[in-house]
């Protein structure tokens, strides 16, 4: 006869609990955020691993342990602010789209988040960490709106032959001008001025 034991009383000792990176997440966020504020507020010489650490309620020594310098931290809180990367339109039509994709960088670079950014890039712009920051994410812009001037390519709005970083570098380019060394207003009809003009040309050429 078979005897059915019964089950058994013995506690099972839970395994050891394991971090899932929340603590080290909010302590990341709370620096990030406490060095932007400060960019924004006092400018990017105010900045030390004590008036951050302070802010945000993390020992300076844990700011050395993790980053090692001021511009590194100051680089990775960059790269983690422009992570939601300003979004590629998709109007069906180049003239729209680009309306819309300068629309999107005057409202950030208008923002406390721009702000702080180029505060930041103004002060430490032959910092290696902040530099290679800034070419980086260049790059990936670039690639990530590649496909807009190649769907109006393949539209017909555009030549084949196009030269499409100098292009994107035409259209954006006054905003940098008017914001790093002029100090200009970005007004709410530019982005429509700055595509028109470069898409109609301005060149007349000689009377024949």
């Amino acid at each position: 006869m078979d005897i059915e034991h019964p089950a058994s009383t013995v506690p099972v000792t839970p395994g050891p609990h394991r971090r899932t990176g929340g603590r080290s997440a909010r302590i990341k966020a709370a620096v990030f955020e406490a060095t932007l504020h400060i960019l924004q507020e006092k400018g990017y010489e105010a900045l030390n691993f004590a008036t951050i650490g302070e802010q945000a309620g993390v020992h300076e020594t844990t700011l050395y342990r993790r980053w090692k310098t001021r511009e590194r931290l100051v680089a990775e809180a960059m790269a983690n602010l422009v992570a939601r990367d300003i979004p590629a339109p998709d109007t069906g039509e180049l003239r729209t789209d680009l309306i819309q994709l300068l629309q999107f960088l005057r409202a950030f670079l208008l923002s406390t988040a721009g702000q702080a950014l180029i505060q930041a890039g103004m002060a430490a712009r032959n910092a290696p960490a902040i530099g290679s920051f800034y070419q980086d994410y260049w790059r990936r812009r670039s690639t990530l709106l590649r496909p807009l001037f190649e769907r109006a390519i393949a539209r017909g709005e555009l030549s084949p032959q196009t030269d499409i970083p100098l292009l994107f570098e035409t259209l954006i380019g006054v905003f940098y001008i008017r914001t790093f060394l002029l100090d200009a207003p970005l007004d709410e009809t530019l982005p429509e001025r700055i595509v028109d003009l470069v898409l109609a040309g301005v060149y007349l050429g000689k009377p024949v």
